[in-house]
């Protein structure tokens, strides 16, 4: 008999197995996969598209580890290069920001130099990564508990 928990939360929906046999294993990194870029394609749905450049570095991961004994799937968005101003940009999309005053260096353009000044924030969070995982949650636990119902009924037999 293979014992297992779920656990689900706003964005994360965890299965804890006591052991997780290969057919299993298979079976279940199918049904993530598949659930994952479901996923992906429901993020980058609900992400903006000014630029791209967000939609450009949106991605689905499917991680298997055999020795810790676990499958599971992410949509990530990677910032590479100058990664801190754009995760940050990311962040503060994705949760919102707060109101307050911060500074803006002064720099050059075109038309000329611009000092530096402040800005208030006030960034309205978009929830295009957690509220995408939200709608989707009921509809993949009930396809992982029937993966591991059907894995169930196949050994019995």
């Amino acid at each position: 008999m293979i014992e297992y928990k779920i656990d689900v939360n706003d964005t994360r929906l965890q299965v804890a197995l006591g052991e997780l046999p290969k057919q299993l294993r298979r079976r279940l990194k199918g049904k993530i996969g598949e659930l994952t870029n479901q996923l992906l394609r429901m993020v980058k749905a609900r992400e903006p598209v000014r630029t791209g450049r967000m939609r450009s570095r949106t991605h689905a991961y499917v991680d298997e580890n055999v020795a810790k004994n676990f499958v599971r799937g992410r949509v990530r968005i990677i910032a590479t290069g100058q990664a801190q101003p754009l995760a940050a940009a990311f962040g503060a999309l994705e949760y919102g920001s707060t109101g307050r005053r911060f500074p803006v260096k002064s720099y050059r353009r075109g038309s000329g130099q611009v000092r530096a000044y402040e800005r208030r924030g006030g960034i309205r969070e978009m929830r295009f990564l957690r509220g995408a995982a939200a709608v989707m949650l009921p509809r993949a636990r009930a396809e992982i508990e029937e993966v591991l119902n059907g894995t169930v009924r196949d050994a019995l037999k």
